[in-house]
């Protein structure tokens, strides 16, 4: 089933339906080919955790994929569950590196955080909701490393998408100090936000087709502005989400892509302008579904994650393109994934 940019409030009752695994099973553990080399001197050649926001049982499930040469999948349960009532369909999470997960609330109008550690019904650790922060439908988060809290919102109550800036520490009914929309902005159905190793935010302008750059730098108040520069790509059908891995590379997780309208992975060097992709991963073989939200994250090994929508986590090899089956899944009843739609990779000590 097609499904629009971003869920549309029927599928909020769709996932009332799907029922959360509750049993117990194995797990299966597989030597990672290889080896190859960490883009983080002296790091692991995986990611050690993998995070996945699932919108079916409104839940943050983190799987502990071990460490070193080998990757530990398959019907493996989470090390942690933060099924926290706060979270109402999470459909962009974060790891802000100071032992918080960050999430997105698209039907909640708020964004939560939690420990990584976090297990059960663990009370939220902050809050940014209320009518003072203006968010409507949030679908991008990314904290900078001063603290700084960046969003995009597709539907704020400015009448507008934005990209929204709230100050390092805020919580509660508070206000951004800052925010990009606007006519001049060009900004229509944002969709997922990061930012690049130069402090520049890029974000899926999904109702201009484009991708869009802005610098981080804002004035107080309402930033009207244009883009510093835009990115294009005659493969994108409907790309929500956006990954910049440590190779300065950007990754896009795309529900139905131009050429096939199946979901598609795409890579592309970092530019402006056309861009054509130098790794496309679609296809029946690569297990990626239609009928959720396609997204991806790229660890410092090179492997790519990806959920999309399907109970199942797909991992590919540094190097696998085309109609690939991924190296390694989880999947299963042990999982507890139901319909996840966000996902990100961290290692302590080595973060990605």
């Amino acid at each position: 089933m097609f499904r629009f940019p971003r869920p549309l409030p029927a599928i909020a009752a769709v996932t009332l339906l799907i029922a959360l695994a509750a049993c117990t099973g194995g797990t299966s553990t597989s030597t990672a080919p290889g080896p190859f080399p960490a883009v983080n001197p002296g790091g692991t050649l995986h990611a050690q955790y993998v995070v996945v926001g699932d919108i079916g049982n409104n839940s943050l499930l983190t799987y502990n994929l071990g460490t070193g040469s080998t990757i530990t999948a398959g019907n493996l349960a989470p090390a942690y569950n933060n099924h926290s009532a706060t979270l109402v369909t999470p459909f962009f999470i974060f790891n802000d590196f100071n032992s918080n997960l960050w999430a997105a609330n698209f039907f909640g109008a708020s964004l939560t955080w939690y420990s990584v550690t976090g297990n059960g019904a663990t009370p939220v650790a902050h809050t940014i909701s209320g009518s003072n922060t203006t968010l409507g439908q949030p679908t991008g988060i990314y904290i900078a490393a001063n603290g700084t809290i960046y969003v995009s919102d597709r539907s704020s109550s400015h009448g507008y998408a934005t990209i929204d800036e709230f100050a390092p520490g805020s919580s509660g009914n508070v206000a951004p100090v800052a925010w990009i929309g606007g006519a001049t902005s060009t900004l229509s159905n944002t969709q997922g936000l990061s930012m690049d190793s130069r402090g520049n935010l890029w974000v899926i302008n999904f109702g201009a087709a484009q991708v869009d750059e802005f610098s981080s730098s804002l004035s107080t108040g309402q930033n009207n502005i244009p883009p510093t520069a835009a990115m294009t790509s005659a493969v994108f059908g409907l790309p929500l989400e956006i990954y910049i891995d440590g190779q300065s590379h950007l990754w896009f997780g795309d529900v139905s892509d131009a050429a096939t309208g199946k979901p598609a992975l795409f890579e592309f060097n970092m530019g402006t302008g056309a861009q054509v992709p130098i790794c496309t991963i679609s296809g029946a073989n690569t297990g990626l579904i239609a009928g959720g939200q396609t997204t991806v994250a790229v660890d410092n090994g090179g492997y790519v994650y990806a959920v999309d929508g399907d109970a199942q986590v797909s991992i590919f090899a540094k190097g696998q393109c085309g109609n690939v089956a991924p190296a390694y899944t989880i999947s299963g009843a042990a999982t507890g994934l139901s319909h996840p739609a966000a996902i990100i990779v961290y290692s302590t000590g080595n973060d990605y």
